[in-house]
């Protein structure tokens, strides 16, 4: 049975409705991107929650109902497939969540993405480079000149 579409599509899931809780908590303005990110996140869910609920389904239908053994000769898949990468990314965002208020938002998210994509296997300099300031002009965009937000100050720039 795949179990990985259920339990991403719950723990999506949790983290919108998590989200949007505590989106509500903050002023008028500023509450508009946790809860929008929530809602969509929540909503975006709900199809691989449905997924994963029919796939589980029809592997249970096809159980033989005398002899209770599963007739698929396929083995279950593991809930990640690679785990050095998923402890890589864990290991990042740890490091990322640590080091945002000392570093600074702008200069820890450049380092993160590229250390990420290095550490992933991606080797080439213009597709790193390029995906990280695009990336950066948009949470700038964002943060800085629509929503006027500030964000933790740049350790070189704090006095």
């Amino acid at each position: 049975m795949n179990y990985r579409d259920l339990f991403s599509g719950i723990a999506f899931l949790i983290i919108g409705v998590t989200t949007v809780w505590m989106g509500n908590d903050f002023f008028a303005d500023a509450a508009y991107v946790p809860i929008g990110v929530g809602t969509l996140m929540g909503a975006f869910s709900l199809p691989l929650i449905w997924r994963g609920m029919k796939s589980v389904l029809t592997t249970r239908a096809m159980t033989d109902s005398t002899t209770g053994h599963n007739m698929t000769t396929h083995p279950a898949p593991a809930l990640v497939d690679h785990p050095a990468r998923f402890t890589t990314t864990l290991g990042c965002c740890l490091v990322y969540y640590t080091a945002l208020p000392i570093v600074g938002f702008y200069t820890t998210s450049a380092l993160f993405i590229t250390l990420l994509a290095v550490l992933l296997g991606e080797r080439r300099p213009a597709v790193i480079a390029g995906i990280t300031v695009g990336f950066i002009t948009l949470l700038y965009a964002l943060f800085a000149v629509v929503l006027k937000r500030p964000l933790p100050v740049e350790f070189f720039l704090a006095s």
